[in-house]
């Protein structure tokens, strides 16, 4: 496996960190992964090493605000109106890779709060035969008028402490919220992973975010409003072949029950070519649940990537 790290010029003239892994053959898909809240690309260094011999190239950047990225090193915070400029900084990344890879089989993968990027992507970019798959993991679904008063509350907080700073209050009703359903607790991110080992390195990164911006939290929650509604799925490739994964622990995706939601609402709206699969005690890091089925879900995704 060969590996580079290289300045992605994104949206704005962002200049953003990102990693590309690729196979020492040759190249047969191309992987875009979207990380997670807090985390970084080079958390998904094993991964690619799984998938790279197999033929599959994977790259991503530190999303804004995230990894080695500008900012408050402990909180992470895309900045006003850095929700709408990471989906443009996504197609920039994707047409960077295309060139790069001309006439690949490309696929995107979105992580927690990737998935939500993802899905306000494909939303956006909908052309049919662009993409040849996309996976949706750690995903999930909320009632619209909770999220509503989450946001009213949320933007009190705002005015607190700044678009970019964070308080108590967000931490509790983000990753406090979550926590609550595993205790006691042995970390304050319990809910991310049930193996011990993996969890203590991912708080132990110094390049991990410990908390979440005021105004980070605001925009996730208005998109978790949009994905939910009736209307997320309109324009989408209903062709397009779509893996939804999660933890059947995973408090993001309600146990299971809001990933369900998801995949009955693509079917309801056309989408002809989903795949749900949740993962028996795995929470919401599936990729290091090397206890829980992390091995599992390497290999359903290669044999989906490669099928």
């Amino acid at each position: 496996m060969k590996w580079e790290l290289f300045e992605f010029a994104g949206y704005g003239e962002a200049k953003l960190p990102a990693r590309l892994w690729m196979p020492d053959g040759e190249v047969k898909a191309v992987l875009q992964i979207t990380h997670g809240m807090t985390e970084h690309m080079g958390r998904y260094e094993a991964f690619a090493e799984y998938l790279c011999p197999m033929g599959i190239a994977v790259a991503g950047f530190d999303l804004r605000g995230h990894g080695a990225n500008p900012g408050d090193p402990e909180v992470a915070s895309f900045g006003e109106g850095g929700w709408a400029a990471s989906i443009e900084d996504m197609q920039l990344f994707y047409e960077h890779l295309q060139r790069r890879f001309p006439g690949m089989p490309h696929f995107m993968l979105g992580f927690s709060l990737g998935s939500f990027l993802l899905r306000e992507y494909l939303t956006k970019y909908p052309d049919e035969g662009v993409l040849s798959g996309a996976i949706i993991m750690g995903s999930g679904h909320q009632p619209g008028w909770l999220l509503s008063v989450m946001r009213w509350i949320v933007k009190g907080q705002i005015k607190k402490a700044g678009f970019d700073g964070t308080t108590d209050l967000v931490r509790q009703l983000s990753f406090g919220t979550y926590n609550q359903k595993f205790k006691p607790n042995r970390t304050s991110a319990d809910w991310l992973c049930a193996d011990e080992a993996e969890l203590d390195k991912y708080l132990e990164d110094p390049l991990v975010r410990k908390d979440i911006s005021s105004g980070l939290f605001w925009e996730l929650l208005g998109s978790m409003k949009r994905s939910g509604s009736t209307f997320e799925y309109d324009g989408w490739d209903t062709g397009l072949p779509i893996l939804l994964i999660s933890g059947q622990d995973d408090p993001v995706g309600d146990g299971g029950k809001g990933v369900q939601a998801i995949y009955n609402r693509m079917k309801k709206t056309g989408m002809e070519n989903v795949t749900l699969k949740l993962f028996p005690g795995a929470r919401h890091d599936l990729l290091h649940e090397e206890k829980s089925g992390a091995e599992e879900v390497r290999k359903l995704i290669a044999e989906w990537i490669k099928r």
